[in-house]
């Protein structure tokens, strides 16, 4: 009786979960409630025409067993935060802008509102970069006066690092021994071809590595609430983001309570909110 109740149960989330039984369900008043909050489509989803909601856990990011210890699953990021972390960044003109852990590219949709020089993604899971790519390709013909976007399938310590100012952004994408590698990747830069560089760090779980770094120093750190419409689409009100800059090429930071005291955000996976 248990295993029937547990295949029915199945059944009935895998037919919810259809898409066109999904869209039609949250057309319906209310309906969007059914599903937990990173399922829903989100409304930055539905301003661009493209497709970044949704959850997705570490063993269907990749097939080596090796790697899924060491990193998240994959849940978007708040637009309202993404932005007010960008934006306390200055003028970053002369900097490319590259999100470690892309997912389905909501963070790289929302860099392209910025004018850095060129923005990429780097993403582990070949199946989430092909919905990076393709929602790449729709801001890219709506938008054609925006940034230049490019997807890379790697595994972030292999990525081959561009030339010149980097703003790096991850959210919570990686375990502590990867952020411990890539703390060593980006260090190495700083002595060769990287003049000056932003971390830009969104529910900055392993805030200590960084730090504990000598390469880099405290830029920015704010608690942000969400925009009243993001509200019903993650598990809080609001969430942390944390910037440092590096020592190499660094100007006085212009906002105030950069040591600010880091809260970190209980993952969604943990929080039962995700299935």
């Amino acid at each position: 009786m248990a295993n029937l109740k547990s295949r029915l149960r199945k059944s009935v989330r895998d037919f919810l979960y259809i898409p066109q039984i999904k869209n039609s369900i949250e057309k319906i008043p209310g309906g969007m409630m059914i599903y937990p909050p990173v399922q829903r489509r989100h409304p930055f989803d539905k301003q661009y025409g493209i497709d970044t909601s949704g959850f997705v856990g570490v063993d269907d990011l990749h097939s080596d067993k090796n790697l899924l210890p060491l990193i998240n699953p994959y849940a978007g990021s708040q637009p309202s935060i993404v932005r007010a972390g960008l934006a306390a960044l200055g003028d970053v003109a002369d900097y490319t802008f590259i999100d470690l852990g892309c997912g389905k590219g909501r963070v790289t949709a929302v860099a392209t509102e910025f004018p850095f020089r060129e923005v990429m993604g780097v993403e582990l899971s070949s199946a989430l970069a092909e919905v990076a790519r393709a929602n790449t390709a729709k801001i890219a013909r709506r938008f054609q006066d925006r940034p230049r976007v490019t997807i890379a399938e790697a595994n972030v310590i292999d990525f081959a690092l561009p030339p010149g100012k980097l703003v790096f952004f991850t959210y919570h994408a990686f375990g502590p021994e990867l952020i411990a590698q890539m703390i060593a990747k980006i260090e190495a830069a700083l002595g060769a071809d990287t003049p000056h560089m932003f971390f830009c760090y969104y529910n900055a779980v392993h805030f200590e590595q960084f730090d504990a770094s000598s390469a880099f120093t405290r830029f920015y750190a704010r608690q942000i609430l969400y925009d009243k419409s993001e509200v019903k689409f993650g598990p809080d009100p609001d969430d942390t983001v944390v910037i440092w800059q590096s020592v190499r090429g660094s100007a006085p930071t212009p906002h105030p309570r950069a040591d600010w005291e880091i809260v970190i955000t209980k993952p969604l996976w943990k929080a039962g909110l995700a299935n």
